[in-house]
């Protein structure tokens, strides 16, 4: 790491940033050690600590072992994760999940609620107050050890500003949302979309992916995408829902026909299922779910619905790989929790379309988080955003 130049207080900043990263992600460290491994003197490194002792964001655990050359022992230092903490929102069209985290990452607390089916901007903010409320009474943490609040939504949003452009899943349009919430809630409040916000906590909790090229799809009641260059978010927005895939005469939530959310999404296998599945009183309004679940079954209908989403799955990413050829692309959301009916087809339609030289360096594979993958994406967002602040860190690099 090189030296940092400039204004003295933006130096201290990716210092102090660099300091939390390397205890984040490599463990307990000792002062020497964190100069050391930063190239910072002892002296720089010292007042960052003792700046962030003071404010309770790492204490001393104790002594380490001795030198091998003799003298005093190290004070090892670790991440404090009994005195701050942040709030988690992942907030999808019929269900929240609610986490309380540490500082650490951990999940202290976590509940899911339904989401208001009445979908104004008063009606989710008061749930949203309600929410907070209730996770603090649940963890019995006061509100004045909560640093901030991270919140994840579907929509067209401007992660700098909480901004909400366009939200076709809620009906909003131009919703200042992270000023509706620090007003009521007096919380510092980050808002972002929910496929950006999944992809960042996978880059958080999972060190392999640091500095990796992605393209990640969440593949949900619709299909959202967030690209990763080189261990950074891209922050404009990625709509591979609605690459045309088809020239099947089949019109897409957006106003186009032919887009690979009307025929792949959750939403898609519902609406498909209502059409093509032969009624019974058990087969009304079947929910996604309850597709997969007939074609675990043997149902041959749902099948080959689920084998038609692999098909334009596989196709849509061929383009996207094609195009950005990343080192890998990731699935997560809740139809991909039935990769089992679709996994097969996908590959193979995705194999049959790609480049050699684009497929033996693209790997494709399903996220670990599975459901978790959003509210993990929310406390890591609020985490970095009011604490840790990587991102100065890697500047300092």
């Amino acid at each position: 790491m090189t030296s940092r130049k400039g204004h003295p207080e933006n130096a201290r900043f990716v210092n102090r940033a660099a300091a939390l990263s390397l205890i984040r992600r490599c463990g307990e460290q000792s002062r020497a050690e964190i100069a050391r491994k930063l190239n910072l003197s002892k002296m720089t490194i010292g007042e960052v600590i003792d700046d962030l002792i003071s404010e309770g964001i790492i204490k001393e655990k104790g002594e380490g072992s001795s030198m091998k050359n003799g003298g005093r022992k190290p004070i090892i230092l670790q991440i404090n994760n009994d005195d701050h903490f942040v709030i988690g929102l992942d907030i999808g069209l019929t269900n929240t999940i609610v986490a309380l985290g540490n500082l650490k990452g951990e999940r202290i607390v976590q509940f899911n609620s339904p989401t208001n089916k009445n979908h104004s901007i008063e009606n989710i903010l008061t749930q949203i107050e309600d929410f907070v409320r209730m996770i603090l009474d649940k963890s019995k943490v006061p509100k004045s050890k909560i640093i901030g609040i991270g919140i994840s939504i579907g929509g067209l949003i401007d992660s700098e500003t909480g901004y909400i452009r366009f939200s076709p899943d809620f009906g909003w349009k131009d919703v200042p949302l992270r000023e509706l919430i620090e007003q009521r809630l007096s919380l510092s409040t980050a808002v972002d979309n929910c496929t950006r916000c999944m992809a960042f906590g996978e880059q958080w909790y999972e060190k392999e992916f640091h500095r990796k090229n992605i393209f990640y799809i969440n593949l949900g009641h619709g299909i959202g995408s967030s690209i990763v260059m080189h261990g950074r978010i891209y922050n404009n927005n990625s709509e591979f829902g609605h690459i045309k895939i088809t020239n099947r005469d089949v019109r897409c939530d957006c106003g186009k026909k032919g887009c690979l959310e009307a025929v792949a999404s959750g939403h898609a296998i519902e609406r498909i299922a209502k059409s093509s599945i032969k009624k019974t009183q058990k087969t009304q309004n079947l929910s996604a779910k309850e597709v997969a679940e007939l074609a675990i079954a043997g149902n041959e209908e749902a099948i080959r619905i689920f084998s038609d989403v692999g098909r334009y799955l596989g196709r849509a990413i061929s383009i996207a790989a094609t195009l950005f050829n990343p080192d890998q692309v990731i699935i997560a959301g809740g139809v991909a929790q039935a990769r089992i009916l679709f996994e097969k087809a996908m590959l193979n339609e995705y194999l049959e379309n790609t480049m050699d030289v684009i497929k033996n360096s693209t790997s494709i594979c399903f996220s670990s988080f599975g459901i978790d993958a959003g509210i993990n994406g929310c406390i890591a967002m609020a985490l970095n955003k009011f604490i840790f602040h990587e991102e100065a860190a890697a500047f300092g690099e």
